[in-house]
């Protein structure tokens, strides 16, 4: 299968987290908005409704929930 070049040059990260408490979520925390902060493209799985799925959305990472 061909991929296509990707047209924004900008890096992309995909964070897979659990547990969404304590110092993963703090870590996880600090990096995405690092990665932001530098143009970087920020995805993160993670169980949804919960205050670090809200707390990375708000920061303008792309969060995939999953239950």
């Amino acid at each position: 299968m061909h991929q296509q070049p990707p047209t924004d040059p900008r890096p992309r990260v995909l964070h897979v987290t659990q547990p969404v408490d304590g110092g993963v979520a703090r870590v996880v925390t600090d990096l995405t908005r690092a990665q932001l902060a530098a143009g970087w493209r920020v995805t993160v799985a993670c169980p949804g409704g919960t205050a670090l799925a809200a707390t990375l959305g708000a920061l303008g990472a792309d969060v995939r929930p999953w239950a």
